[in-house]
């Protein structure tokens, strides 16, 4: 087969070199060269597919260091790099392993969060960066999903997992589209008018059965609150304020009405007519104030008497007191006296008291004694108090005879006035008689029209929600109108989606016819362009191949992925990198391995891409295109 022309040698992913640094300061560097095979070897636990995860985690990974790199890789370093280029243009990808930096991506030192990585790198390869329906039929799935470039990445970098599929744990729905983008027609296939559509029936098909829900709830409420309150059924807001309009100018008759009726009682009630029927007296309410006020003075009489026959009765109880006090004081001056004096005052000698001596002398020196002044002077005091308590007496009996009067007399007035507001309540209840009837009548038909005039508020809010419901509809319907009848953001452009699968596809099978006999005994690979299902002649790959085959298979897929640039057009995702980490798997045949890595090295120096692959097997493979990297040091096993 002639060798194809390098297109477009600087487009897609090329990775230069991988940086590891110790804690220590030293670094572990790796590099890697374009358009040619870079193998990396090495004894077990030497590092090798720790590089391509190393790769792997600049390239946006979000799991943890020790998720994404073991254990003994996050212990023993403290950042990662890559140095690579993306569409020729060069940059650093930089990821520490220590704590508080782990979720960011350092491009070229500038801080990038690493869930707004895989925006960036795709428009930096220009890319689609696209919404997909998250399920197979777009009709039926629920929301859009970022088809992102981990999504991408996984068909080109085939770990140890993905070597029987396309890619580890990936669902169907995002293969497709990986698959699409990678062919170049994902922009057309995704603009997700089909899913919008859908959602849109959705929306409608929810607001109309919301609508019909709305519709006859309301007109349940409406004609139950009318039959309650004897209300036309109003079926729309007009109706609703002709009503409202109807019964507040029977509410403002009423109040007149009202009004007027209770003018007619205040000028009778208030004397206003010469003449009343019943025998109405005019002179009971004259009667009942004069009354009223004669109670007053009584009351306020009985107070003033009560307050004065407290104070004199007071007055006489300070009196009696010091009467008493007095009265003490003779006492204690009578018994000083009578007390005898044992021992001299002057010399200390024992004095007794029944020693000769007259009844006026002093017995101690025989001396005449005149008579206490203090008691007399105590009695003087005794005498006047006694006058003075006299005179009080004879106050707070008048005081009392008074207040016993005034109580009489008050009495006498409430019982009076309480006769004369019977009489009056009487007269009134003759004279009111004849407008109760109306009054109470009026008072029910006001508290009726009252009631009607708040239900109208209810009513407008049950029928505003029907109005709600169907401008929900119209604009449900519109929308839908609007997303049917636009036109794709993006139009079909160069080749067809079946030209671009069966060229890819043609790719594929110019691989494997070489290994037809040589572990590839199946038929030609096609691809359906409707829903991308790889077929091995009629049945799907998945159905018809085994193990040893599947891994062939994906050799070839990844082996039509460096052809992308060549085969399709720009609008097809060319990676321009392919990463496979130790294709010797499923028992396939060491020999068969070494001419598919001979192929892939001569179908990178073709092509101007760069494939990067390990194995544990001694290197025997040897060219231009072919460069060996032997890892230096063995790890122990994690």
């Amino acid at each position: 087969m002639t060798k194809p022309v390098i297109a477009h040698p600087d487009r897609g992913i090329r990775v230069q070199s991988v940086r590891l640094v110790q804690h220590t300061g030293e670094i572990d560097e790796y590099t890697f060269r374009s358009g040619m095979l870079n193998i990396i070897t090495g004894v077990r636990n030497s590092s090798k597919t720790t590089t391509l995860k190393a790769i792997d985690y600049c390239l946006g990974d979000r799991d943890s260091p020790r998720d994404a790199l073991t254990i003994a890789v996050a212990e023993k370093y403290v950042e990662i790099s890559t140095d690579l280029t993306l569409n020729g243009t060069p940059h650093t990808l930089t990821r520490s392993l220590q704590h508080g930096r782990m979720n960011k991506v350092y491009i070229d030192e500038d801080e990038l969060n690493v869930d707004a990585f895989s925006s960036w790198i795709l428009q930096e390869l220009n890319w689609p960066d696209l919404q997909i329906p998250k399920g197979i039929v777009a009709e039926s799935a629920n929301q859009l999903t970022p088809l992102s470039f981990r999504n991408t990445l996984r068909h080109i970098y085939r770990n140890e997992n993905s070597w029987t599929d396309f890619a580890d744990k990936e669902a169907e729905f995002i293969r497709r589209a990986v698959v699409s983008q990678l062919l170049g027609f994902a922009r057309v296939k995704y603009s997700n008018k089909d899913f919008h559509i859908a959602q849109a029936r959705k929306r409608l098909a929810e607001a109309q059965a919301v609508e019909r829900e709305v519709q006859e709830s309301t007109l349940q409420a409406v004609t139950a609150i009318s039959d309650r309150l004897n209300i036309p059924v109003a079926r729309s807001l007009e109706q609703v304020a002709a009503a409202r309009d109807a019964v507040r100018a029977e509410l403002d008759a009423a109040y007149e009405q009202r009004r007027q009726l209770t003018a007619d009682i205040n000028s009778m009630v208030h004397g206003g007519h010469e003449t009343t029927g019943a025998g109405y007296d005019t002179t009971l309410t004259a009667d009942y104030e004069n009354t009223s006020r004669r109670l007053q003075r009584a009351l306020d009489e009985v107070t003033a008497l009560e307050q004065l026959h407290d104070e004199h009765k007071q007055s006489a109880q300070t009196v009696t007191a010091e009467i008493g006090r007095m009265q003490r004081l003779i006492t204690s001056v009578d018994l000083f006296d009578t007390l005898p004096v044992r021992l001299c005052p002057a010399c200390e000698q024992t004095v007794d008291p029944h020693r000769p001596h007259d009844d006026d002398a002093c017995y101690l020196c025989n001396q005449p004694v005149s008579d206490d002044q203090r008691r007399r002077r105590a009695q003087v005091e005794i005498r006047s108090l006694e006058s003075e308590l006299a005179d009080l007496q004879d106050v707070v009996a008048r005081t009392s005879a008074d207040l016993q009067t005034a109580h009489e007399r008050r009495t006498h007035l409430e019982q009076q006035q309480a006769e004369l507001a019977k009489r009056i309540n009487n007269e009134r209840a003759a004279q009111l008689a004849p407008f109760m009837t109306a009054l109470e009548d009026l008072a029910g038909n006001i508290a009726q029209l009252e009631q009607k005039m708040t239900a109208f508020p209810a009513i407008e809010e049950i029928l505003q929600r029907r109005i709600d419901a169907g401008q929900t509809v119209a604009s449900a319907q519109q929308a839908l109108n609007d997303i049917t009848q636009a036109q794709p953001p993006h139009q079909a452009v160069g080749l067809s989606p079946a030209d671009r699968c069966a060229l890819f596809a043609d790719r594929m099978n110019s691989f494997l016819q070489t290994y037809r006999g040589h572990g590839w005994v199946k038929g030609s690979v096609t691809i359906s362009d409707s829903d991308l299902t790889f077929y091995v002649g009629t049945r799907p790959w998945n159905q018809i191949l085994g193990a040893e085959l599947r891994v062939l298979f994906f050799l070839a897929y990844s082996y039509a992925t460096l052809f992308l640039a060549n085969d399709l057009d720009e609008e097809s995702a060319f990676p321009g990198l392919l990463m496979l980490d130790n294709p010797y798997q499923q028992g396939i045949d060491a020999s068969v391995i070494k001419s598919v890595l001979q192929d892939l090295a001569e179908a990178a120096q073709a092509t101007g891409t760069q494939v990067i692959t390990t194995q544990a097997l001694p290197a025997s493979l040897r060219g231009e295109n072919i460069r060996h990297i032997q890892m230096p040091q063995v790890y122990e096993a994690n």
